[in-house]
C-alpha cells in the first residue's frame, strides 16, 4: 500500500482547485479500498482529506461538490457509483 496525502497534514484548502483535487484524491482513494481493497491512503490520511474537505465546504458553502465525500453516510458506497 502507497500511502500519500494530497495536502500535508494541518494544512487547509485555500483554493477550489485545492479542494476539487482533493475530493479526486478522497473519491479515488475510496474506490481502490472499496473496490481492489489497495487503497493509496491509510484511514487516517483519508479521514485528515475528507476533514479538510468538509472544513473548506463549511467556509464556502457555494463551492459545494456534489461529488465531496464531506459529510456523506458509508462515503465508500457512494465511490462505487462514479
Amino acid at each position: 500500500m502507497t500511502i500519500t496525502t494530497a495536502v500535508p497534514a494541518g494544512r487547509a484548502l485555500v483554493t477550489r482547485d485545492e479542494c476539487a483535487d482533493a475530493i479526486g484524491a478522497a473519491i479515488r482513494a475510496g474506490a481502490a479500498s472499496y473496490g481492489s481493497g489497495d487503497s493509496p491512503l491509510d484511514d487516517a490520511s483519508f479521514d485528515l482529506l475528507v476533514s479538510l474537505i468538509q472544513a473548506y465546504e463549511e467556509r464556502y458553502p457555494e463551492h459545494t461538490d456534489p461529488a465531496s465525500p464531506a459529510g456523506k453516510a458509508a462515503a465508500g458506497a457512494a465511490f462505487l457509483s462514479r
